[in-house]
């Protein structure tokens, strides 16, 4: 793989540029968490597997004491890959923007017509109104408006099967693919859901139906994962999950579920049977993300982080985010956890059960229990320490929606 050519342009730009277009942002979080620990004392075995989506990178690279085995912004520079390395070799990182979608922010724009045209913004690749799929209200033939997801006026859809759009997000990933530092793509909002039902563009007359919103996304992916080298990941940001028969996943090395537990997301359940569908249907590794958020409201329900973490303790292929949600993901100096991120359980001594509604799970050091169905009363053979709570008992009641990561007292 070669470094991009024009690194110094496409530096200058992006330096101007990332910052302001990683992340849908308004507002920040009021939350207290602990003061971090030194860095690198969070990946070692038995840790939650940490992600981080849509990466405010200057509070990442800020807040040292931040470690994460996961993360996914729209693109690294090599002195931050640099950086993030120092804190852990192991750490995965991967850039992209979307495969369909466009978000009306001309930083957001300038960053994906830059790196599609190789560091020039000015180049041939360009966003132009005959991709964009809109809406003819009152049958003259014209076009009236713009495809919207529901409540997000600000982001628009772009027709996935117009040849214009289609050079300019392969060659956005083709370049973000080739920069070594990058161990992947990321895409976001790959989705079946037929908002745009109707619509068309200046470039395919044709109006689009859910049956070729859904394929042309499958024929674009396809041609993605064909341009990032075979060792390299591509993520998909895959919502409330991927339906049964959905044909993305065949593309992907795994998805993200974002908004899990929340309003719109996916439940526990839902969440743990697309943890098993990425086992099934992706290529290695696998992984699924259970990015778990405060429904943009900034106040964090503490039972639904820490049903969340702990569900993504239950299984190996597993990572977890958290952060305020869709209107500002990507937060880290306000969001970062070592009570939790950085327990140390040690190996699991097997799969995850379920019985009367309680998911239980055991581990060298510890053991991870949620109650999902009814309260849990665990009862275990030895005191055991919730390293949160400081509570230490050799019994604990978990209440219905809750979860409790508990560690033994001797290996604390």
């Amino acid at each position: 793989m070669r470094e991009w050519t024009r690194a110094g342009r496409l530096s200058r730009w992006l330096t101007v540029l990332v910052a302001a277009a990683v992340s849908l942002s308004c507002g920040q979080p009021s939350t207290s968490p602990v003061a971090p620990t030194p860095p690198g004392s969070n990946h070692t075995g038995g840790h939650p597997r940490l992600a981080l989506w849509l990466a405010k990178k200057d509070e990442l690279l800020a807040l040292e004491g931040a470690g994460y085995d996961l993360v996914m912004t729209g693109w690294f520079e090599p002195d931050e890959a640099t950086v993030l390395r120092a804190r852990d070799p192991e750490v995965k990182l991967l850039a992209g923007l979307t495969h369909t979608w466009v978000y009306d922010d001309p930083a957001w724009q300038a960053l994906l017509i830059t790196i599609a045209n190789e560091g020039d913004p000015d180049g041939p690749l360009q966003i132009t109104d005959d991709i964009v799929l809109t809406f003819d209200d009152d049958g003259d033939g014209l076009s009236d408006r713009r495809c919207t997801p529901p409540g997000w006026d600000a982001i628009y859809a772009m027709d996935p099967r117009h040849p214009g759009w289609r050079q300019l997000v392969l060659a956005f990933y083709e370049t973000v693919a080739q920069q070594p530092r990058h161990d992947g793509v990321v895409i976001d909002m790959v989705d079946a859901y037929p908002f745009c039902e109707g619509a068309w563009s200046g470039g395919v007359p044709t109006p689009i139906d859910a049956t070729a919103w859904v394929s042309a996304q499958d024929d674009l992916l396809g041609m993605i994962r064909q341009r990032v080298p075979e060792e390299k990941w591509v993520i998909a940001n895959a919502g409330g999950g991927f339906a049964e028969g959905s044909p993305f996943p065949k593309h992907l090395n795994g998805f993200l579920l974002e908004n899990m537990l929340g309003s719109w997301g996916a439940s526990l359940e839902e969440g743990l049977a697309a943890a098993q569908l990425a086992l099934e249907t992706t290529a290695p590794p696998h992984l699924v993300v259970f990015a778990v958020d405060t429904d943009d409201t900034g106040s964090i329900e503490w039972d639904r982080f820490r049903t969340g973490l702990a569900a993504s303790l239950l299984v190996d292929n597993a990572y977890f985010a958290f952060d305020y949600g869709s209107r500002d993901h990507g937060g880290v100096s306000d969001w970062w956890y070592p009570q939790y991120y950085e327990l140390a359980l040690g190996a699991p001594l097997g799969s995850y059960s379920l019985t009367d509604g309680v998911y239980r799970r055991d581990f060298e050091n510890g053991s991870v229990i949620i109650a999902a169905g009814d309260r849990a009363v665990v009862s275990l053979d030895a005191p055991h320490v919730d390293p949160v709570s400081d509570e230490t008992a050799s019994r604990f009641e978990i209440p219905v929606g809750d979860a409790r990561i508990l560690v033994k007292v001797d290996t604390r």
